[in-house]
């Protein structure tokens, strides 16, 4: 058996510049990180049966890979040439369609346990590259390259992809003391509502593409991200939280499907409680909020729960995705 553990992503700045209607533009730049919330994937062979069994929200027992329901368990299997039954179990720490990029978390820690599986060493470059391949090129997904890089090479990382969606990858120069203040004052809170991304990417680039100004939009939106990156190498957290605040207000320009009336007055009551930013993480329209708020952040975490949001705590993850596990 082979278990790998693989972490969620927390946007940072400059998300959406990942994006295939943007980058082959504008080339993208964004800083992103990964966090202690996991998903595992047991893969284990099945000597005495002839079907494949994968276990997620549902359970599948097939026959053959192109029975296989789950797009990136057939397409990874494909992609490897596995071609013998396995049996294939997920679990997830976070919920799906929760803007943590759980998806390409998934099949990136798969990926890695189908490598380990056939004995062979697999770098976080491949790894990213490989599960990027499936969802954007093979399945088709309304996806950025963001969430596949994040998943595996952990820490907190510039991201930059030229116009041709090559990405280059380098850990931003940040101190021990800044990380140390980010994980005291950034809070993270579920909404409860959850989302199809694709639906709200596929709306974001089509206006985009249609719309000069939220084009202009994303423009800005990786500006912001360059600048969130200087403020976090210089260990200006409060100026990072003012530009999360302008990422968001600029975010929500570029489609009406990022936020809501009841989106909008969480993030209203989180200002008023002291909060300097924050945003929903992924594509927008549920899932997670993001706030930074350095003022009584105790207070702040009581408000945000009494007003129907579920607090998070969590530490930023260091290593990207690992085995936990292999015994063959």
């Amino acid at each position: 058996m082979i278990i790998t553990k693989t972490p969620v992503r927390l946007p940072l700045g400059g998300g959406g510049t990942d994006l295939p209607f943007f980058y082959p533009l504008f080339g993208g730049e964004m800083v992103t990180a990964s966090i202690d919330k996991y998903i595992y994937v047991a893969v284990s062979e099945r000597k005495f049966y002839d079907t494949f069994r994968i276990s997620y929200s549902k359970t599948e027992i097939v026959h053959s890979i192109r029975e296989i329901e789950n797009s990136r368990v057939r397409e990874a299997l494909n992609l490897l040439e596995i071609k013998e039954p396995l049996e294939i179990n997920i679990i997830s720490e976070v919920p799906g369609k929760s803007g943590l990029g759980g998806s390409s978390v998934f099949l990136v820690g798969l990926l890695k346990a189908l490598h380990i599986y056939k004995r062979e060493e697999v770098s976080s470059k491949r790894l990213a590259e490989e599960a990027a391949k499936i969802e954007i090129e093979i399945l088709k997904e309304p996806i950025g390259k963001q969430d596949q890089y994040a998943a595996a090479f952990g820490s907190i990382n510039s991201l930059k992809i030229d116009k041709k969606g090559n990405v280059a990858v380098a850990p931003i120069d940040i101190s021990l003391n800044t990380i140390n203040m980010l994980e005291r004052n950034l809070h993270i809170f579920f909404t409860g509502i959850l989302r199809s991304a694709s639906e709200v990417l596929r709306d974001q680039g089509k206006e985009a593409k249609s719309d000069e100004s939220k084009l202009n939009s994303m423009k800005q939106i990786k500006e912001i991200g360059i600048e969130i990156k200087n403020a976090l190498e210089i260990g200006d957290t409060k100026q990072f939280g003012r530009l999360m605040n302008l990422h968001w207000e600029t975010k929500k320009k570029t489609s009406g499907k990022i936020s809501d009336p009841k989106i909008d007055d969480w993030y209203d009551l989180a200002l008023k409680k002291g909060a300097l930013g924050g945003k929903i993480m992924g594509a927008g329209g549920g899932g997670f909020f993001l706030f930074y708020c350095d003022r009584d952040p105790e207070n702040f975490i009581f408000e945000m729960e009494k007003s129907g949001l579920k607090y998070v705590p969590f530490k930023f993850d260091l290593d990207g995705s690992k085995v936990l596990l292999n015994i063959r």
